[in-house]
């Protein structure tokens, strides 16, 4: 009933912000919320791997696999079989993460090319100047980011807005956004086969977005002229692995940014952070003594079963 009790409070969890206006809150927590949901996600789906696996082999679905065999094979059992169909979900999850890991890595490579290929010099507070025509702003890097800006972005947006523009990605380094993501799409990866886990994601960037926008705001950059270097930035490309100015959640941001006198979050919203926060941390703690505890549980079951076919 414990078990059962605690997959309740977990899926509770993972669905209640999806139906909350988290808009309004703090950019910080509200990032914190989704970061959290993205991670019980990643833990739900590996829980139930696990429970494939601990239980299948209790409920006899598996038992006629056990018997089958492949004519002339002596490295193919029933056995085998049924081993694979059990571990099926947990090599299903390990593939998607092995995946956007390779992803992460080619996109670091790439961006690798880009700082050392097309950098032509310094450029505005301490940004480096990139030779494309593209509207680009952006940061660049993991380890040691850099805020890169192409020819285009200084063509195209005024003194005002390339400083607010700065002021954005600076944020994004300063907060440690790049480290949010990552973590987001790692549990992403593992999560992806939950309905609603992209929605999850793109609410963590959304929420990060608006993060790096009150960081420009609170060194003195009016939200209207922001508001306009956001839109000119979406018009333009931007490059992988690069937080860019733009992004899917351009109308949105700009729609906050330019609200006047917006009402401020509940303050059971911003509580929720810290819940959220609180159940990950218990629910990664639970995980493996509860995969224990099914394991002993499912080969008792096993052995008890064995006996009592045995008399």
């Amino acid at each position: 009933m414990i078990g059962v009790a605690a997959g309740v409070v977990v899926l509770a969890a993972i669905g209640l912000p999806h139906l909350l206006r988290l808009e309004r809150t703090p950019a910080g927590f509200a990032a914190a919320i989704w970061l959290s949901v993205l991670l019980l996600r990643a833990m739900a789906c590996l829980a139930a791997a696990v429970a494939a696996e601990l239980y299948l082999p209790v409920t006899g679905l598996v038992t006629p696999l056990e018997s089958w065999c492949v004519a002339g094979s002596t490295a193919l059992s029933g056995h085998d079989a049924a081993d694979f169909v059990l571990a099926l979900p947990a090599l299903t999850l390990a593939a998607s993460l092995c995946g956007v890991m390779a992803g992460l890595w080619r996109a670091s490579r790439r961006v690798q090319t880009l700082l050392r290929t097309s950098v032509v010099g310094p450029g505005p507070d301490g940004s480096l100047v990139v030779a494309d025509g593209a509207m680009l702003v952006a940061v660049a890097g993991l380890r040691r980011p850099k805020v890169v800006i192409s020819a285009g972005a200084l063509v195209e947006l005024d003194d005002d807005e390339l400083l607010a523009s700065l002021a954005h990605e600076q944020g994004h380094i300063a907060l440690r956004h790049r480290y949010l993501l990552v973590a987001g799409e790692l549990a992403r990866a593992v999560a992806r086969f939950l309905p609603g886990t992209r929605a999850a994601a793109r609410e963590l960037l959304f929420s990060l977005e608006r993060d790096a926008d009150r960081y420009a705001l609170e060194r003195s950059h009016d939200p209207a002229v922001l508001a306009s270097a956001i839109f000119k930035a979406a018009r333009g490309s931007t490059a992988p692995a690069m937080l860019a100015l733009g992004g899917g959640v351009v109308v949105r941001r700009a729609r906050l940014l330019l609200e006047a006198g917006a009402q401020p979050a509940h303050l059971g919203l911003i509580a929720l952070a810290p819940v959220m926060a609180a159940l990950v941390a218990a629910s990664a703690i639970a995980l493996p003594f509860v995969a224990h505890a099914g394991y002993h549980r499912s080969h008792e079951h096993g052995h008890a079963c064995s006996t009592s076919h045995s008399v």
